[in-house]
């Protein structure tokens, strides 16, 4: 069997992790709680909320300008965790706040961000998003 030709690219173990992911290239978190079809419902210019196919259930969200917060509240003002194996978390719950701030305050933007904040407690660790030269974990 032919290997594809973006294997080459792909590191890690294959399979589905239902946690949070950095997007460099789009400058974005994913999350998807679940393996299967999804269809996606853009909420703002920075949330998109993940529908299941089968159930219409929220199954997960992607946020966008992750790096533009990071600018605004800097890394110290969106780490929450700190020494988990020895690595500075930031809570994707408070950059899905941060983002929640930014827009109008509507009904249907706050139960699209209640959604995405349902599986609590999930953090990224800090050195996939700061990689500035000046910043400095706690």
């Amino acid at each position: 069997m032919e290997e594809h030709f973006l294997n080459k690219y792909v590191k890690g173990k294959k399979g589905f992790r239902a946690e949070p992911w950095y997007n460099a290239i789009g400058d974005c978190i994913e999350y998807q709680t679940v393996n299967e079809a999804v269809v996606a419902h853009r909420i703002d210019e920075k949330l998109t909320i993940y529908h299941s196919v089968e159930t219409n259930k929220p199954v997960g969200f992607k946020i966008k300008d992750v790096m533009a917060m990071l600018s605004r509240y800097g890394c110290d003002g969106l780490a929450l965790s700190y020494e988990e194996k020895g690595t500075t978390l930031i809570s994707v719950a408070t950059l899905l706040l941060a983002a929640y701030e930014e827009g109008p305050l509507t009904i249907e933007r706050r139960r699209a961000y209640a959604n995405a904040l349902l599986p609590q407690g999930f953090d990224i660790p800090v050195d996939q998003l700061c990689r500035t030269a000046n910043y400095q974990p706690l």
